[in-house]
């Protein structure tokens, strides 16, 4: 046998030598008394899975340790993941076994848990005091028994939907009593309460109400309409802001944006403003696939007054968003008044005279409001061609106003995608900007237009300000995707390793002391759909997890299918600055 096998050999024997199956280690704790449990099998080590897990298991662990007692049985890799095999699975002990291989469990190496289900505990030496024994998680479940068995009650809930057959169930006051989010449905004392439900809703009434005495409940997609409809009708508040919440994963199903008015004009009818806000940041965000979809001509005037009266709403250009207002305005045959207070909302500034003075001859709504045009037409001429100094102090113009401001323009204008597929050389090979300015290969990018993909620098470049008066002068921008912390710091960013990966922003080329910039960092979908949208700071915009949390990375906030953000829009938004303060 040759020398390094014999080696390793004899090292795996001296590592386990006295240990037997069954002996039972912490690991990874911050204290001795604290960790992950690792239960000795077969010459190796390996990790318990949490199924089943609880504070009688944990106890036969820290007593055959040398401690008194565990406070605590944790789950979910709490101490971090483990190597090695998962050794044992569905442990259920009585409390007097001396190791949990004498506990019942699936059996040695049965388990299908990933590490990310690591078992772990807290030991203690304190035998003064209470000792808890905490037998409540089976209490849902004897409750919900309760509910199912339908006997042995004082009150009578009567539930009528139109067109269907009135279905009879009996509940209990006192269980009912003692949850505030019953309340509404058991308001007066007496033996039988009414509930008029929609007839779709009818199939989950008995969820609903079992959800009262066990406060668990499982919200299918399909169902999360009915309940939060059932919720809000009868003040189960918390289960209303849950469903609220699981919208998020509705909406980006249907890009058609119906299911988006839908719930929009629903969540007005049962006074949701969770569920207004969250449909009005996701078309916010989709604007620009909104116009293009025919829903766009369904808009209510309502809504689409709260779209446009948003900073972070995502279109080509100003001029888009005005010509798409007129074809929503001729679609829908809107009311001159409606239309006015819509136009108010144009922020005009963003967009030039020569096109504003060119569009008045095609513009169906400057035919009833061209009083409201030519005045607005004039305030971006004024804009466009007066300084800074002479606008905010000899004009008394204020410049923070949104309509001096620009949104989320999409244009290549003013933005640009990077894919992070793409791998961009370092800064110091780039090629002058000349020489790569047109060399992409375009593809058809989300809502049917041309976008280039990822660029081989990421490089382009904006004007320095909207204004007419900066058109002489160019901003060049990076921007990159940056996986790791070795990136960063190749692409001159510092960045820890709880931050990547992230996107950078790096600006070079003129810069004027009267403009700031707050750019912003679109979260791409499969292509398909602005998903999150996110700041940069010191140039740099976190990337958030696409489909769930990741240790301290926040959610992204319209979950992504496709489990991951391929591709990235950053856009820039420069304003003036009309104070000494800056931002980057």
């Amino acid at each position: 046998m040759a020398l390094p096998q014999l080696l390793c050999l004899w090292l795996l024997v001296v590592g386990t030598q006295g240990v037997s199956d069954g002996d039972m280690r912490l690991a990874s704790g911050d204290a001795p008394n604290e960790g992950r449990v690792e239960i000795f099998y077969g010459g190796r080590w390996g990790t318990v899975c949490d199924n089943l897990w609880d504070l009688v298991d944990a106890g036969v662990v820290c007593r055959a340790l040398g401690f008194a007692n565990a406070t605590e049985a944790l789950g979910g890799a709490a101490f971090g993941p483990g190597t090695g095999p998962v050794m044992l699975d569905e442990v259920q002990c009585s409390g007097t076994e001396p190791s949990l291989a004498n506990c019942s469990s699936l059996g040695w190496m049965q388990s299908k848990c990933q590490h990310s289900k690591d078992a772990g505990v807290i030991c203690s030496n304190e035998t003064g005091g209470a000792h808890t024994l905490d037998l409540s998680a089976a209490l849902p479940a004897a409750l919900a028994q309760i509910f199912d068995g339908q006997r042995g009650c004082d009150l009578t809930v009567a539930v009528k939907a139109e067109g269907a057959e009135p279905l009879s169930l009996c509940a209990h006051s006192l269980i009912l009593a003692s949850n505030p989010e019953a309340q509404a449905l058991w308001a007066e004392p007496g033996s039988s309460v009414t509930m008029e439900v929609d007839a779709e809703c009818l199939p989950v009434v008995m969820d609903f109400i079992r959800y009262f005495y066990s406060r668990r409940i499982d919200v299918s997609l399909r169902s999360v309409k009915c309940f939060h409809r059932l919720a809000s009708a009868f003040g189960a508040r918390q289960l209303q802001a849950y469903c609220a919440g699981l919208f998020v994963f509705l909406l980006p199903q249907d890009l058609s944006f119906r299911t988006a008015l839908d719930l929009h004009a629903y969540a007005l009818a049962t006074r949701d403003p969770a569920l207004e806000e969250l449909c009005v940041r996701f078309l916010a965000w989709n604007f620009e696939a909104l116009t293009a979809a025919e829903a766009w001509a369904h808009v209510p005037t309502a809504l689409l007054r709260a779209l446009l009266s948003r900073d972070e709403l995502a279109v080509p250009s100003e001029l888009a968003l005005l010509t798409a207002l007129d074809a929503w305005s001729r679609e829908r045959g809107a009311a001159p008044g409606d239309a006015e207070g819509l136009l108010r909302e144009v922020r005009f500034p963003m967009i030039s005279p020569e096109e504003l003075f060119q569009l008045q001859g095609s513009l169906g709504l400057y035919r009833g409001h061209r009083a409201l045009i030519r005045e607005r037409t004039l305030q971006a001429l004024e804009f466009h061609t007066v300084p800074l100094p002479l606008l905010a102090q000899l004009l008394g113009r204020n410049l923070s106003q949104e309509a001096y401001r620009p949104r989320l323009y999409t244009a290549p204008t003013w933005s640009w995608v990077v894919d992070k597929s793409a791998r961009a050389p370092a800064p110091a090979r780039r090629a002058p900007y000349a020489a790569h300015r047109y060399p992409y290969r375009y593809d058809y990018g989300p809502y049917g237009r041309y976008f280039p993909t990822a660029a081989p620098t990421g490089s382009f470049q904006t004007p320095p300000h909207p204004s007419f008066l900066f058109r002489d002068s160019r901003v060049s921008w990076t921007l990159v995707y940056l996986p790791t912390v070795q990136a960063c710091w190749d692409h001159g960013f510092s960045c820890s390793s709880d931050e990547v990966p992230v996107l950078g922003l790096s600006r070079s080329g003129s810069s004027d002391p009267t403009i700031g910039y707050a750019n912003r960092a679109l979260m791409l979908c499969g292509g398909r759909f602005v998903a999150d949208v996110t700041s940069f700071e010191d140039g740099k915009a976190p990337v958030p997890g696409a489909l769930g949390a990741n240790g301290s990375r926040r959610a992204s906030f319209f979950p992504c299918p496709e489990g991951s953000f391929s591709s990235f829009r950053g856009v820039i938004r420069p304003f003036y600055l009309t104070n000494s303060s800056g931002v980057d």
